[in-house]
């Protein structure tokens, strides 16, 4: 099988045929495919060489999955790739294909030549240095080349794949080294198509979930020790990020929904898994080394749905997440209240905040539904190490006074 890879990379090369990872991209450059591997390693380039990843891209996240032992790399069409296989399998003058005609009853019995007996060479091997599989395969080929029109399809070779182990990749040995495939339909033969589990996982590695823009409290400024400051923040995709956030929700109101981003992956047979993506929670932390760790924080389940859209530059839209209170019910609000996001500090000083949201994720075969995650049918990413949360860089700070009561009545403190 080796000397055989070795000839079609060069006569691919010679007819400008794409091969199997022609080149690693950039940051790409940690050494050979391993099982087991992430996002930015080596095993991740032949993935992405045929089956790349539509929707919201670009991350790095955290996965393991057991790569198919055998993948399909493309050749060429019925004339490219046909063209290709007989500069290859051509210069051992293969004999012709055999015949189905029985001979007349008059015609003498003769016995085949030894040179044509494939029990006369090593390995079945007929003289022509070609086996009776690759003289179909040769057959094939001249057919396809000498048809008018071109017949739909292409030529897949079938090769170890680089992210597989060495063990794993002695089944492909077993299957032909050549398949002709409409539609990119190859044989369903096991590591031949790639499963929709492993679809997913790379979808996953791949997914990018959206950035916290921008953070706003209220009262703006300076905060009251005992009276509550309200968090709320923008959240959106990276400038430089492909895709959609979109929002799930009763009716796809926004101010019902929950935001979500999803990738895709397919394989030229048309088998793909979609992973999706949601904002599970929104989290306010103070940061310890804060003037003091005097404070209750409010974290109602309503902070992680949207409220809201912004405007933002370069035709990006934000979604607003956090308190839903309206000015006139936060000015309304009294010295010990419970409400829904935010914080109320007890002890003046200045507090760091860490504002941000989580992630969780499911995956489903087929393409990505634009209402969001399917209500079953979406299962864990097998592998999966987790979404990074998206929080707020740099980390905001509150400055907090203290106030005192006078005549029942609170007030700050005079400077």
């Amino acid at each position: 099988m080796r000397h055989r890879l070795i000839r079609v990379s060069a006569a691919l090369a010679v007819i400008a045929v794409p091969v199997l990872v022609v080149a690693e991209p950039a940051g790409a450059a940690n050494g050979p495919p391993v099982v087991g591997c992430t996002t930015g390693s080596s095993c991740s380039v032949q993935l992405n060489y045929t089956w790349p990843t539509t929707g919201s891209t670009g991350g790095k996240n955290p996965v393991t999955y057991t790569p198919p032992p055998c993948i399909g790399v493309p050749v060429g069409d019925a004339y490219a790739g046909s063209q290709v296989i007989i500069t290859i399998y051509g210069a051992s003058a293969p004999l012709p294909a055999p015949t189905t005609t029985s001979p007349a009853p008059s015609a003498p019995a003769t016995s085949p030549p030894a040179s044509a007996s494939p029990s006369g060479s090593p390995s079945g091997q007929s003289a022509s240095g070609l086996t009776p599989q690759e003289q179909q395969i040769y057959a094939q080929a001249q057919q396809l080349l000498n048809t008018h029109p071109k017949p739909a399809g292409d030529w897949y070779q079938i090769a170890g794949n680089p992210a597989a182990s060495a063990g794993d990749q002695q089944v492909c040995s077993q299957l032909p080294p050549y398949v002709f495939a409409v539609g990119g339909r190859l044989p369903n033969v096991r590591g031949v198509n790639v499963p929709p589990e492993t679809l997913a996982a790379y979808a996953y590695s791949r997914l990018k979930t959206a950035d916290v823009v921008s953070v706003a409290f209220n009262p703006r400024g300076t905060s009251d020790t005992n009276l509550p400051t309200f968090v709320n923040m923008v959240i959106a995709l990276p400038r430089r990020a492909p895709g959609l956030l979109e929002v799930a929700g009763p009716g796809s109101r926004a101010a019902l929904g929950t935001p979500f981003v999803y990738a895709t992956a397919m394989t030229p047979n048309g088998t793909s898994a979609t992973v999706y993506a949601w904002v599970k929670g929104f989290s306010i932390g103070i940061d310890p080394g804060s003037a003091s760790s005097s404070a209750t924080v409010f974290n109602d389940p309503r902070c992680s749905t949207v409220s809201g859209t912004v405007a933002l530059p370069r035709g990006r839209t934000g979604f607003k997440l956090g308190s839903r209170y309206s000015p006139d019910q936060m000015a309304k609000v009294g010295v010990g209240q419970q409400i829904d996001c935010g914080v109320t500090f007890t002890a003046p000083g200045t507090y760091t905040l860490a504002v941000s949201v989580s992630w969780d994720a499911c995956w489903s075969q087929g393409q990505a539904n634009p209402v969001g995650p399917p209500a079953d049918g979406c299962n864990p990413v097998p592998g999966a190490g987790g979404l990074q949360d998206s929080l707020m860089n740099p980390p905001p700070t509150v400055n907090v006074r203290e106030i005192q009561s006078v005549n029942g009545s609170p007030s700050p403190l005079p400077a």
